[in-house]
């Protein structure tokens, strides 16, 4: 396995792209034997996006919806794919990447390196939507007792909350944890929590990149309130911090699994580029026995791994995750992050200057990361996005909230001229 402590500023030539499990000539770059990092080591995000097959032509900003894969990615399905073609049983014989076996132990220990975690504290599912379903059902709760969220936290996230609730005997409660999002502080929303926050509640549920307002909660800081709350408090009456997590990891530099939180879910298939159908759910060590499992699971081993839901899916899709894994890590998570930062700091600001646009995302850097939500005074949300895509500019739009906003996703895939033409036609759709 590679570590990414060890490959952060690393080249990607011929040892790497061994490394990345891809292969021989699928080299990551956007044309054959070009390196996508230049002799400075710097990231050549030209090469970058040339990894992916996004139709010319088009500016496409919505990309974190549904994402495309890098060609090391889809060169490592089909490489799984022909073997499970050609033999079936290779999926229990043992499937390889072209630098060695693969399967549910490699692409936890991948998973777990990138999250700062341990492999045994992860549970493999195939969605956020699936994992916020296993750890919701799996919570032990007593009738009684409530979960905490935020109508800004996504319908599956809610859902999921509101079904366990009925099976357990327990109810949701929906919080607002600021007044105004373009506005809201890290003192505004952990002053709020801690209010709400009470002796019965059981989860407090977070999203770490609010996927209907763009605006990253500070986890950390939130994490400390919970821990002050529960002191005190017996296991079973503990408050777990649940982290829906998906668009935050691989565009926020952070260990996932050390920001403090009970348990982080996310699917992998977005801004970490994996491939579609894969997720994850990472539990803290104090909170294993606090989760049972929902499902039977096929996935050998102690910890989390029983959490994990059973059944036959696209291995060769779950088993090509180290390569996504590796692909970021041969890029640096603080270049990756870096980068996405800078996209949407250029939109933002751009979005601020156009006469009859209300940006609707923090400004500030650190209160949000590769999502930026807008609105156009006189237009809905779904006009705008339709306006956008007849200028050959992709935006998408939020789906939870009573007045959705249009979004703009920066990924490492953009580049600044996509920003500026996106910019060009929403001020064409404001005049």
């Amino acid at each position: 396995m590679v570590s990414r402590r060890h490959v952060l500023a690393a080249p990607v030539g011929a040892a790497a792209v061994a490394a990345l499990g891809v292969p021989a000539g699928a080299a990551p770059s956007g044309v054959a034997g070009e390196p996508p990092v230049g002799v400075d080591g710097r990231p050549d995000w030209g090469a970058v996006r040339a990894q992916f097959r996004l139709e010319p032509g088009w500016v496409n900003l919505a990309t974190f919806y549904l994402a495309p894969q890098p060609r090391v990615v889809r060169a490592a399905v089909e490489h799984l794919c022909r073997q499970i073609d050609a033999n079936p049983l290779s999926v229990t014989a043992g499937l390889s990447l072209p630098d060695g076996p693969t399967g549910w132990p490699r692409v936890r220990a991948a998973l777990a390196d990138y999250l700062g975690a341990r492999p045994e504290h992860l549970a493999m599912t195939t969605s956020t939507t699936v994992g916020l379903g296993v750890v919701y059902n799996g919570v032990r709760t007593k009738p009684g007792q409530e979960y905490v969220l935020s109508g800004n936290d996504h319908h599956s996230h809610v859902e999921a909350a509101r079904l366990a609730a009925d099976k357990h005997g327990a109810r949701v409660r929906l919080c607002s944890w600021f007044h105004d999002p373009a506005q809201a502080t890290a003192e505004e929303i952990t002053r709020t929590i801690r209010e709400q926050i009470r002796p019965h509640t059981r989860v407090l549920g977070i999203t770490w990149v609010q996927s209907s307002t763009g605006l990253r909660m500070p986890v950390r800081q939130i994490a400390e309130v919970v821990r002050k709350a529960n002191e005190g408090r017996a296991e079973a009456d503990r408050c777990l911090l649940v982290v829906d997590g998906v668009h935050g990891l691989a565009a926020v530099d952070e260990d996932g699994a050390r920001m403090g939180a009970d348990i982080l879910v996310a699917g992998t298939h977005k801004w970490l580029f994996g491939p579609r159908g894969t997720g994850l759910v990472w539990v803290s060590p104090q909170t294993l026995d606090q989760v049972r499992p929902t499902f039977a699971s096929f996935m050998q081993g102690g910890g989390a791994a029983p959490l994990s839901p059973g059944g036959f899916l696209a291995f060769e899709h779950a088993f090509a995750l180290p390569v996504s894994v590796a692909f970021h890590q041969a890029l640096g998570r603080t270049r990756v992050a870096g980068r996405i930062t800078e996209l949407s700091t250029r939109a933002k600001r751009g979005l601020a200057r156009i006469p009859g646009v209300t940006l609707h995302t923090p400004s500030a850097p650190e209160m949000s990361a590769g999502i930026t939500c807008f609105s156009v005074r006189g237009r809905g949300h779904e006009e705008v996005v339709a306006l956008a895509a007849e200028r050959k500019v992709r935006l998408s739009h939020a789906s939870n909230l009573d007045r959705p906003y249009p979004r703009m996703g920066t990924g490492i895939m953009n580049s600044p001229e996509d920003v500026d033409t996106a910019l060009t036609a929403i001020a064409d759709i404001a005049s």
